[in-house]
């Protein structure tokens, strides 16, 4: 293995189980906001409170944000590190890396409808005006992370990627030994 092949699996699976963890952490803020929001309605004394519930959306807004951050990575280097063993990089999955590139531009776009629509200077938001009806939604809601990822898929690549190096890795060692072993 070349050491570029080794830094890019390395930072594969650095992004792989990135992925894993914020699959966990949407997960958990996303059950929070989701009990916070119907003891609310309880209007009890224990209810959470409306800033409670802001907070726990702001929360989940950032780790989703975070989660497609990281998948975002994960496939770019996946790609480098087909590209290095001479391999078919993976397809690029278009909806991703354009919800990834809104969200990093989402300063330079106009705001309708708890939606994130592209302005009026067409040189800019590019990525956003490739999305579904040329939007993105700002509130959350649902298994997909903006309306637009679906989180358990982003999870099975995740966890593909880091099988693979796993096996890649316990393969290499067998090898090693068998080969120390057949001098003898």
């Amino acid at each position: 293995m070349t050491d570029s092949e080794e830094y890019c699996q390395f930072f594969v699976r650095i992004w792989a189980e990135a992925v894993l963890r914020q699959v966990d952490r949407v997960r958990a803020m996303r059950k929070r906001f989701h009990v916070d929001d119907r003891n609310y309605e309880r209007l009890e004394e224990w209810s959470p409170t409306e800033e409670d519930l802001q907070r726990n959306f702001r929360s989940l807004w950032a780790e989703e944000h975070t989660l497609l951050w990281a998948a975002h990575h994960l496939e770019r280097w996946g790609v480098r590190l087909a590209q290095e063993r001479g391999g078919t990089p993976p397809e690029r999955d278009d909806v991703l890396g354009n919800v990834r590139n809104a969200l990093e531009h989402l300063n330079d776009v106009a705001f309708e409808d708890d939606h994130a629509v592209p302005g009026d200077d067409e040189k800019k938001n590019w990525s956003l005006r490739k999305l579904p009806d040329r939007r993105l939604a700002i509130s959350l809601g649902g298994d997909s992370a903006f309306g637009l990822i679906d989180v358990h898929e982003l999870e099975a690549r995740a966890l593909t990627a880091v099988n693979a190096i796993i096996d890649e890795l316990e393969q290499a060692a067998v090898d090693r030994y068998l080969e120390m072993t057949s001098h003898d």
